[in-house]
């Protein structure tokens, strides 16, 4: 025989939550009931509904003279500025390594996967910045009689080296 739900079990046990003891009272107009906080409890709100009929006589928003339109910002920023991702050179960080494998962030929407290198591969370590060279900011593919693409959630790029520091070049 099944157990009997934790509801039944309370509701066995005279333990009923759709009794309150309080009066549960809908107001359509959002205000508390009278008497019940105190002026001060909460802040009064001063945005309206679109569509109320109390939308003219209430306070409304009016847009700055700063505020930028969205194409303007989204052309302005660093991501379209930076063009075609395709042979772009990029500095990352390996995040994660699993035997030659280095998972690396470069900053874009999805890390990439590389091979560690045979040589100086133990220098390939975690926390490790490196130079990447950009082939794909994201693995998409279309599959036959697919109406979506399905991605892999990686980017792909090719793994140049180390990246050099201020204090990799002062050693030298």
């Amino acid at each position: 025989m099944a157990a009997p739900s934790w509801g039944l079990a309370a509701a066995r046990a005279g333990f009923r939550p759709w009794r309150s003891p309080l009066p549960l009272v809908r107001r359509c107009s959002g205000a508390p009931p009278a008497g019940a906080l105190d002026a001060g409890a909460l802040p009064q709100q001063t945005e309206q509904r679109p569509g109320s009929g109390a939308a003219a006589s209430g306070p409304r928003q009016v847009p700055s003279e700063k505020s930028e339109s969205f194409a303007s910002l989204l052309r302005r920023s660093p991501l379209i500025q930076m063009g075609p991702a395709k042979d772009k050179i990029a500095i990352g960080r390996i995040f994660h390594v699993v035997e030659d494998d280095l998972y690396i962030d470069f900053g874009g929407k999805f890390h990439c996967v590389c091979k560690r290198p045979e040589v100086d591969g133990k220098k390939y370590q975690r926390g490790t910045r490196v130079r990447l060279r950009l082939l794909d900011l994201e693995l998409t593919s279309r599959f036959l009689g697919a109406t979506t693409d399905t991605t892999l959630l990686e980017a792909d790029a090719v793994l140049l080296g180390l990246a050099e520091s201020k204090q990799t070049k002062q050693k030298e």
